[in-house]
């Protein structure tokens, strides 16, 4: 009867100890929804469920990256880390690339999982699903410009890299100070009207308030597409006639594939058709910059913090002080760890305005 006392005080003392060990290998974490969960007190390997999430680790930690949500282009790898061109491929839950799997995501064996998007209860909700299918916590983050900032310095105290989240932080804050400033200069009777063209036809848009388009909002533009906000992956589809009605005085084209050397020419501007639009009869047709990525939207990452400059850039040419070339290149330093070089920088911006036989400029 002794005997087997002091074993159950004994089992009783290993497991106590053993819970303690485990309570000293994780700590408390908040996440941008105000969810307080136990992460690993180290972490190696992140996990994203998007694109934009994906984009923030590899700006602050890119050591850290469990994979990518798609396989990379040769002109997105070109701008990238050697020793990220071939993570291999996670899948995702969001947009067109939404193929995650569990069985895919326990193989990668990630100690966190990061969920961007807009901090709302449909957020909240996956992240608790998931976190409780696969057994690995998941942290919320908000991916609005707005916020954009702050969870740099949230995602900086999850990747351990917390003087690179503050330089990117504060990038982040300066940029849309500025572009805010600079729109508020512009009288509303010289605001310009634009159209976001997406697709492969470019009959295909997002709506004043997406999350899409929010650059639009901040530099001083009009969205000529109104309405209720597209919400989620977007896109809704639009006719020739309705863009032609909205006469707008600007087309901004989302490139939909990029060749090789980071460029697209959108075929469509080709038709005779497309010339009864106001800013295509009027040579003011731009087609966003897009490798390593889009710098306004598809993903609406941290990268349309350079896309506020170039869009000021080709809407109000006259009003811009700063050099873009030097703008661009600082950029890709900072949150791509890419040195580029000026005429790599002149490349990018020249493949932004249409060629001649396209759309005059």
């Amino acid at each position: 009867m002794r005997a087997s006392h002091q074993l159950n005080l004994f089992l009783a003392i290993v497991l106590l100890s053993l819970a303690r060990l485990r309570a000293a290998d994780t700590v408390p974490f908040t996440d941008g929804v105000g969810r307080t969960i136990q992460l690993p007190a180290k972490i190696e390997r992140i996990y994203a469920t998007s694109p934009v999430a994906a984009i923030y680790i590899y700006s602050l930690a890119p050591g850290k990256m469990a994979g990518w949500n798609y396989k990379l282009g040769q002109a997105e790898a070109h701008y990238l880390l050697p020793e990220v061109r071939n993570l291999p491929v996670l899948g995702g839950w969001f947009g067109e690339n939404g193929k995650g799997n569990r069985e895919t995501l326990l193989a990668a064996k990630p100690d966190v999982i990061l969920s961007i998007g807009y901090n709302d209860r449909t957020s909240v909700e996956f992240a608790d699903r998931l976190q409780a299918q696969v057994g690995i916590p998941v942290v919320v983050a908000s991916g609005t410009l707005e916020d954009s900032a702050a969870t740099y310095e949230l995602i900086g105290n999850l990747c351990g890299a917390p003087e690179q989240a503050k330089t990117l932080a504060s990038y982040c804050r300066r940029a849309l100070s500025e572009a805010k400033t600079f729109a508020a200069a512009i009288p509303p009777e010289q605001r310009l009207r634009v159209y976001y063209a997406e697709g492969l036809r470019g009959l295909q848009t997002d709506t004043k308030g997406s999350m899409h388009t929010e650059v639009l909002d901040v530099v001083g533009a009009e969205n000529v597409a109104q309405g209720a906000a597209t919400s989620g992956f977007g896109r809704a589809s639009v006719s020739l006639e309705q863009v032609i009605a909205w006469k707008p005085d600007a087309i901004l084209v989302c490139p939909e594939k990029l060749n090789p050397d980071g460029n697209w020419q959108p075929e469509w501007l080709g038709a005779h058709e497309w010339n009864q639009v106001k800013a295509v009869a009027n040579g003011r047709v731009y087609v966003i910059p897009g490798a390593p990525f889009n710098w306004f939207d598809r993903p609406p990452a941290p990268s349309r913090f350079l896309g506020l400059k170039w869009v000021e850039w080709v809407l109000y040419p006259d009003r811009v002080k700063f050099d873009l070339v030097a703008e661009t290149r600082e950029f890709y330093r900072l949150f791509y760890h890419y040195d580029l070089s000026e005429t790599e920088a002149r490349t990018l911006l020249d493949a932004s305005r249409p060629k001649p036989a396209t759309a005059s400029q």
